[in-house]
């Protein structure tokens, strides 16, 4: 192995996980505070409920990301210059965050359904 391979591995380690975790982290936050009335509004206002989903929800989303990072850390390509070191980490972090994307947009459409489940639930029963 080549002592310039080796520098530009190090590179792409430091800053893919680098990046990775502050994406992770500022996602986390922003889905956490931007949810908080959403799932007020889902579970109809029960703390105990809202905040047992909150956590459920919380370690999924950091299972799923270490998971993700974990399995796409190891680089098979040889990196022998910055551009390749760049090209590597947008691919991994892009398919990153399509990925975290989609999670999203299917949280969402299940806690709209279950929001719609319970809507409609009183309205059935009074008829």
């Amino acid at each position: 192995m080549s002592q310039n391979f080796t520098n530009y591995l190090a590179v792409y380690y430091l800053s893919y996980l680098g990046l990775c975790a502050l994406l992770v982290l500022w996602v986390a936050r922003t889905l956490r505070s931007s949810g908080a009335v959403f799932l007020h509004d889902a579970f109809h206002g029960d703390t105990a409920l809202i905040g047992s989903v909150t956590r459920l929800l919380d370690i999924g989303f950091y299972l799923v990301c270490a998971g993700y990072v974990l399995i796409t850390v190891r680089n098979y390509a040889w990196l022998q210059n910055l551009d390749q070191v760049f090209q590597s980490e947008v691919y991994k972090i892009g398919f990153f965050l399509l990925l975290l994307g989609a999670i999203h947009l299917f949280n969402l459409l299940l806690l709209a359904l279950f929001r719609r489940r319970t809507v409609a639930k009183p309205q059935t029963a009074s008829a």
